[in-house]
C-alpha cells in the first residue's frame, strides 16, 4: 500500500517553465535538420510535455549557472539540495558536472538530499536525466542512493557495466537488481527511472522511458528506515564519486505508469535534442559492415536504437526491424554483396546510414561453424544455480543468444541441489559431450554451522562429488550423475579435500600407455592434514584422469598449481605446441593471470611455466584484479585470434577480452555489438560444426505448430512398439528467435494405454527440444528446499502434442460363400458359414429372400444356411453375415448367381 503523498493533487504540470524558451528554440531547429535526421514527430512534438505531479516529493532542476543550492520545484515540505564540493564552474547552464574521483577527495563533487525523501513511502518512483562518463561504465559507484552512508540498507542506482536499480536490507547479499540487459554509452544523456511497486511486489527499470527490467522483490523504500543521508552521486560503501552530469532528478512517492515514466523521458529529452541528434547520428556512423551467415538472423541493434530496413527483394527485415531473412548462395559458391539502411533513434530523433552487407555461401554440415557457451547464473533472489546453454549469433562470437527462452536447461537434484561453474568438454573417441560442474548451491542452500558458515563451511565440508551429465548432440542430455573427486574407483578416499570447485578438463591425445586418449580434470579444493578438516589452509589446483567421468573411470592425481595461496579456476588453451593456463590468484594481488609452457605434461606440478600476464580483466572491476574470476578461453574459427571471457563478480557475469597473439596477452574487446545477456556466469564454450549448429537451432522450440496430431487405431493386444509405430513420429514446432519452423521426433507416453481392451485412450507426446531436458525438480510437497525428501526432476519448459489411441477389437475369422441351386422347380439361396476365430460367435444372416439368427457357431465350426427364393428366376445378389463375440464384431459378404428353375 502506497503511502499518503505530501503533494497536493493536481493535474499534470508542463516541463519546468525556466526550460521553456530552450525548449521552443530547439523547436524551431529541428525544421533545419538535415543529413538524413529525421525527428519522429514535427515541431508539436517539441511542445512542453506534461510531467506527471501527483505524489512528486521532490524536483530538483540543474539549470543553474552558480551556487551550490538547488531549489525543490516539487510542492512539498522538503528541501533544496546542496551541492558538496562544487565550483560554478561546473555548472552548464542546463546540467551540473560531478567530478568522479575519490570518495575521500575533497574536490568530488556530489548532491546531497534532504533526509527521509521517501521515509514510509511502500511505492516510489526515482527518475534521473543524467549523462555518463566512460569510467562509470566499469568502475562501482551509486548514480543515486537513498539510505544512509551505511550500506545495509539502500535503494539505489547505478550505470555501471549493464545498468540497474536495486533494494536491500541486507548489503549486497541482499540486493534485489532490476538490471538492463544493454550497457549504456558514455557520454549520451539517458532518462534513467527506477519504480517500485508495492502494490504489485516489483521493482522496475526503465531506460529512455522503455522498461528494460522487472524483478519481484517484498521491500519498499518504507524498509530503509534510516535515510539520513540520500545523495546523488556518492555511494556508502568507498566506491569512486559518480563521474558525469546531471540535469533532472525526480523523486515520486508512487509508481508511475509506464506511460506516466515515457512522458517524462519526453519532456526531458528536449533539454539536450541537440545532442541526441548527434548521438544518433554517432550510432550508425558506428555501424560496421554485416556478414549475414544464416537464412535467418539477428543483426546487431546497438543495444535496442538501431532498426533496420531493406530495399533488396532477396532480404526480408521482419516487423521487429532486427531479424532478418535471405537465401544463402550454394555451398562453395562466391559472396553475395548488398546493402541495407540502419536506422538509429536516439530519444525521438533518427539517423539513417546505408550500411554494406555480405551474405555468405552456404556452409556444409561438417564445416566449423558457431560456437555454444553452458554458463549458470547468479540470483540471490531466486533458484538459478542450474545450467543455461547459449549459442552464438551464427558464426559470431561476440554476439550469444540464450536458448530455451532463457530458462536452465539442466538441474541437480542430487547431492546440494545447486549447480555452479559448469564445463563443456568432449570425447573425441566416443563422440560424446560432457557438462562438469560444481556440486554446490549458495543461494537456498546449507549455510555450515555456527562459527562456520557460507565460504567457510562449504570450503572446509563442501561436496567433492562433480556433477555430470552426457549428451551425443548437444540437445537431449542424459540424467544427473555424480562421481567423488576425493575417491578411489572402488570408494576409498584418496585424499582430505574441501569443497572441489571449478571443474575443467582437456582432452589428452595418447594419455595412456597403450595410446589411447584420457581427459585431464582439473579443479580448486582446500587440502587438509585432518579428517576434520580444520586448521589453516589454502586453495590448490588439483587434478586427476578419466575418459567419462565416472567413478569407476577416475584416478586421482594430485597438485596441479600450488603458490602458495589461494589459487582457482584454472582453464587451459593450447596452440601450436604451446599449453597456456589462465588462472585465478586470491592471495598475492595477481588477479587472473596466464602461464605459458611447451611441456607435454603440462598437467604435473614439476612443470616449468613461463608468467605472460597478470591482472587480466581488472579494468572490468575498476582496476580491481580480485573482482573477477573464472576465465573462458577459445579461438575463433579458422583465425590466430582468440577470446577470454571473464566473470565480473557478484552478478554482472562474462566480459570479453581478445588477443591475435596468446604471447602478448588479452586486452578488452571494444566493441557496441558485443551482446551477452547480463548474470552469464562462469561456464565453458566449445566451437561446433554447421551440422551441430543448426540442430541446436533447431531443437529451440518455442511452441508446437499442431497441439493435437489426430488418432492412432491398433489391434486389440498390440505391442508398445507397434503403438509407437502408428502415431506420428514427428511434430512441427516454431522456432525461437523468428527463426520459422523445424520438424522433430516426438516420444510418446503410452502408460495410460489399455491395449488388452478396445476403447479410445488419449495419450501425451514429449517433442525433442532442448527445453525438453530435466531441468527443474521438486521434492515431497512441492518443496524445493535443499534437504526436502523425494527430490525428483522434471522439465517445465518440454514442448508436447496429444492424441488418441484407438484400440480396436480384432476382426472375427468368419467367411462365408453363397450359390443358387433349383430344388424341385424352385430356387434356393444356399450360404456356408465357417467360425475360423478361436471363440464362439452369434450369426445373423440377412438376404433379400429373407433373415435368420444362430445363436452360436463354435469355433472352427461351419454351418449351411438356405432361403427359398421369393422369385423365379432369381436374380443376382448377395448374403450379409454378420458375426459378434463380445464386443467385436464382423461383417462378411457372400454374392451369389442368378437363376431360372424350371
Amino acid at each position: 500500500m502506497t503511502a499518503p503523498s505530501s503533494a497536493p493533487t493536481e493535474p499534470p504540470r508542463k516541463a519546468p517553465r525556466r526550460r521553456t524558451r530552450t525548449i521552443l528554440s530547439l523547436a524551431t531547429g529541428f525544421a533545419l535538420l538535415a543529413g538524413g535526421l529525421v525527428p519522429l514527430a514535427a515541431a508539436p512534438a517539441m511542445a512542453e510535455t506534461a510531467i506527471p505531479s501527483a505524489g512528486l516529493r521532490a524536483e530538483y532542476l540543474f539549470d543553474e549557472t552558480a551556487g551550490a543550492t538547488v531549489p525543490n520545484s516539487a510542492p512539498t515540505a522538503l528541501g533544496a539540495a546542496t551541492v558538496v564540493n562544487g565550483t560554478n564552474s561546473l555548472w552548464t547552464g542546463s546540467s551540473l558536472v560531478f567530478s568522479g574521483g575519490a570518495k575521500t577527495s575533497p574536490t568530488a563533487s556530489w548532491v546531497r538530499l534532504p533526509n527521509d525523501v521517501l521515509a514510509g513511502a511502500r511505492s516510489a518512483t526515482v527518475t534521473v536525466e543524467t549523462k555518463l562518463d566512460a569510467s562509470m561504465k566499469n568502475n562501482f559507484h551509486f548514480l543515486w542512493n537513498i539510505g544512509s552512508d551505511s550500506p545495509t540498507r539502500s535503494y539505489f542506482a547505478s550505470v555501471r557495466d549493464n545498468p540497474r536499480t536495486v533494494i536491500t536490507t541486507n548489503g549486497g547479499g541482499g540486493e534485489v537488481n532490476a538490471r538492463s540487459t544493454s550497457a549504456l554509452a558514455a557520454d549520451r544523456w539517458y532518462s534513467l527511472t527506477s519504480v517500485i511497486d508495492g502494490a504489485a511486489g516489483r521493482i522496475t527499470f526503465f531506460v529512455d522511458g522503455v522498461q528494460v527490467a522487472s524483478t519481484p522483490t517484498t521491500l519498499s523504500p518504507a524498509d530503509i528506515t534510516d535515510q539520513t543521508l540520500n545523495a546523488i552521486g556518492r555511494a556508502p560503501y568507498p566506491d569512486p564519486m559518480y563521474k558525469g552530469e546531471v540535469s533532472t532528478f525526480r523523486v515520486y512517492d508512487r509508481a508511475l505508469t509506464a506511460g506516466e515514466v515515457a512522458s517524462v523521458s519526453t519532456a526531458d529529452a528536449t533539454i539536450h535534442a541537440d545532442a541526441h541528434r548527434q548521438a544518433a547520428q554517432g550510432v550508425v556512423d558506428g555501424i560496421a559492415a554485416v556478414s549475414i551467415d544464416e537464412t535467418t538472423t539477428t543483426l546487431p541493434t546497438s543495444g535496442g536504437r538501431v532498426a533496420w530496413s531493406s530495399t533488396d527483394a532477396a532480404v526480408t527485415v521482419a516487423a521487429d526491424g532486427a531479424t532478418v531473412t535471405t537465401t544463402l548462395p550454394a555451398v562453395g559458391s562466391e559472396p553475395r554483396n548488398t546493402t541495407l539502411t540502419a536506422t538509429a533513434t536516439v530519444r525521438g530523433v533518427s539517423a539513417t546510414r546505408t550500411v554494406p552487407v555480405t551474405i555468405q555461401p552456404a556452409r556444409a554440415a561438417g564445416d566449423a561453424f558457431g560456437y555454444a557457451m553452458v554458463h549458470f547464473v547468479e540470483d540471490s533472489n531466486g533458484y538459478a544455480e542450474k545450467i543455461y546453454l547459449d549459442v552464438s549469433r551464427g558464426d559470431n562470437p561476440e554476439a550469444w543468444d540464450p536458448l530455451n527462452g532463457a530458462q536452465p536447461i539442466l538441474t541437480s537434484q542430487l547431492g546440494t541441489t545447486g549447480v555452479r561453474d559448469p564445463y563443456l568438454t568432449y570425447n573425441p573417441e566416443t563422440k560424446t559431450y560432457y557438462i562438469i560442474a560444481t556440486d554446490l548451491r549458495v543461494f537456498g542452500g546449507d549455510r555450515g554451522r555456527d562459527g562456520c558458515t557460507e565460504w567457510c563451511y562449504w570450503g572446509s565440508q563442501g561436496s567433492t562429488k562433480l556433477n555430470v551429465w552426457e549428451s551425443k548432440d548437444l540437445v537431449s542430455w542424459s540424467d544427473v550423475r555424480q562421481f567423488d573427486v576425493a575417491q578411489s574407483p572402488a570408494g576409498t578416499k584418496v585424499a582430505e579435500l574441501g569443497m572441489a570447485w571449478a571443474p575443467e578438463a582437456t582432452w589428452v591425445d595418447n594419455y595412456n600407455a597403450d595410446g589411447s586418449g584420457a581427459f585431464v580434470l582439473y579443479w580448486s579444493s582446500n587440502v587438509y592434514g585432518n579428517t576434520t578438516h580444520t586448521g589453516p589452509t589454502y586453495s590448490r589446483v588439483l587434478w586427476g584422469a578419466t575418459t567419462d567421468f565416472t567413478q569407476g573411470g577416475y584416478t586421482y592425481g594430485g597438485v596441479m598449481i600450488d603458490t602458495g595461496g589461494n589459487a582457482i579456476d584454472t582453464t587451459v588453451i593450447q596452440n601450436d605446441g604451446k599449453t597456456y593456463r589462465v588462472t585465478k590468484d586470491n592471495a598475492f594481488g595477481r588477479g587472473i593471470y596466464m602461464e605459458s609452457t611447451t611441456a607435454t605434461d603440462w598437467w604435473k606440478q614439476t612443470t616449468s611455466w613461463t608468467t605472460v600476464q597478470e591482472r587480466i580483466g581488472a579494468n572490468y572491476s575498476g582496476g580491481n584484479p580480485s573482482g573477477v574470476e573464472g576465465p573462458a578461453g577459445f579461438q575463433r574459427h579458422g583465425e590466430d585470434a582468440w577470446y577470454l571471457y571473464v566473470d565480473v563478480i557478484p552478478a554482472t557475469g562474462y566480459r570479453p577480452l581478445e588477443t591475435t597473439n596468446l604471447d602478448a596477452g588479452f586486452t578488452p574487446l571494444v566493441s557496441d555489438s558485443f551482446s551477452l545477456a547480463p548474470s552469464t556466469k562462469h561456464g565453458g564454450i566449445v566451437p561446433l560444426t554447421f551440422g551441430q549448429y543448426d540442430g541446436i537451432r533447431k531443437a529451440d522450440a518455442a511452441a508446437v505448430v499442431t497441439k493435437d496430431l489426430g488418432d492412432a487405431t491398433v489391434t486389440q493386444g498390440a505391442t508398445a512398439a507397434s503403438i509407437t509405430a502408428a502415431l506420428p513420429g514427428q511434430a512441427q514446432v516454431t522456432l525461437a528467435y523468428n527463426r520459422g519452423t523445424s520438424t522433430q521426433p516426438v516420444t510418446w507416453n503410452l502408460a495410460g494405454v489399455d491395449a488388452t481392451r478396445p476403447g479410445t485412450y488419449p495419450v501425451t507426446g514429449t517433442v525433442r527440444t532442448i527445453g525438453a531436458n530435466l531441468n527443474q525438480w521438486v521434492g515431497a510437497n512441492g518443496s524445493t528446499a535443499y534437504n526436502a525428501a523425494d527430490r525428483r526432476p522434471f522439465s517445465s519448459t518440454a514442448l508436447t502434442v496429444t492424441a488418441d489411441v484407438i484400440v480396436a477389437a480384432p476382426a472375427l475369422a468368419v467367411t462365408a460363400t453363397a450359390e443358387t441351386r433349383c430344388v424341385a422347380g424352385k430356387g434356393l439361396v444356399v450360404t456356408k458359414i465357417t467360425n475360423g476365430s478361436t471363440a464362439p460367435v452369434a450369426l445373423q444372416i440377412d438376404s433379400a429372400h429373407g433373415s435368420k439368427t444362430i445363436a452360436s457357431l463354435a469355433a472352427g465350426k461351419s454351418t449351411s444356411v438356405s432361403f427359398t427364393a421369393r422369385t423365379n428366376p432369381v436374380a443376382a445378389g448377395e448374403v450379409t453375415v454378420t458375426a459378434t463375440a463380445g464386443s467385436a464384431t464382423s461383417t462378411v459378404k457372400a454374392p451369389f448367381a442368378a437363376v431360372t428353375c424350371r
